[in-house]
């Protein structure tokens, strides 16, 4: 994942279809949590992060076959290279790798916001008007 600048808001990452705004919201807790010093506890965000993560593509992706998205495979990609990156920061943090967890935690939520601005919206549009 590559390091992005932090400047974005937290409303960048909703995309006007309540049960992806829902996923992105539940995201963006976990997010704040590994980012949030005073918590902090690697191990645990970063399976939470995990598990959510498996949840919310898997939802995503069923709503793209459900409807017949165009552009599944290259929203799937995405996903597979996003669940590719908190595995890895899962690895880094069992080799004790806590300056390359810190790392990835905090480009995290600017790489999403990016992915939710491009893919996410164009598949809600997409949503609401077969919906």
């Amino acid at each position: 994942m590559a390091a992005v600048a932090n400047a974005f808001k937290h409303t960048d990452i909703l995309v006007g279809f309540k049960p992806i705004d829902d996923l992105h919201r539940e995201f963006q807790a976990i997010v704040d949590a590994l980012n949030d010093p005073a918590e902090a506890d690697f191990g645990e965000d970063l399976l939470a992060l995990h598990e959510h993560m498996l949840r919310h593509c898997a939802t995503e992706e069923q709503f793209m076959l459900q409807e017949n998205y165009p552009h599944y495979e290259r929203h799937k990609r995405a996903h597979e290279h996003l669940l590719e990156s908190v595995a890895e920061a899962r690895r880094r943090f069992d080799a004790n790798d806590l300056d390359g967890v810190r790392r990835f935690s905090t480009e995290l939520m600017s790489w999403f916001a990016i992915h939710a601005q491009s893919e996410d919206a164009e598949l809600a549009g997409f949503l609401k008007g077969v919906a």
